[in-house]
């Protein structure tokens, strides 16, 4: 019963950032690990994708090691998730999709 995953530009530049900010603030290392929470957080998203709604009918799953949420919608009929944003936790909550 796997979903397809497709990942948004804004997603894909949430990703770029956060793993260019961990590279210069901490290390390679530590970008590398948050790359590895990020996949395995999307397997199980794409296991099964029927996390905490957020807003409407956004949906959630925080990272474990790392303070970020994926967001992201699905369409059931397609089997397709969308991934929209990585949120970093600390950020305005304004700005959440």
């Amino acid at each position: 019963m796997d979903y397809k995953i497709r990942i948004s530009p804004i997603a894909k530049a949430n990703i770029k950032e956060a793993v260019s900010y961990y590279k210069k603030e901490a290390s390679l290392k530590v970008a590398q690990n948050f790359v590895k929470d990020y996949e395995l957080t999307l397997q199980k998203i794409k296991q099964n994708p029927f996390f905490q709604i957020y807003y409407k009918n956004f949906r959630g799953l925080p990272l474990k090691k790392f303070p970020y949420i994926i967001f992201f919608q699905v369409d059931e009929s397609k089997k397709l998730i969308s991934i929209n944003a990585v949120f970093q936790g600390n950020q305005d909550i304004d700005k959440r999709p």
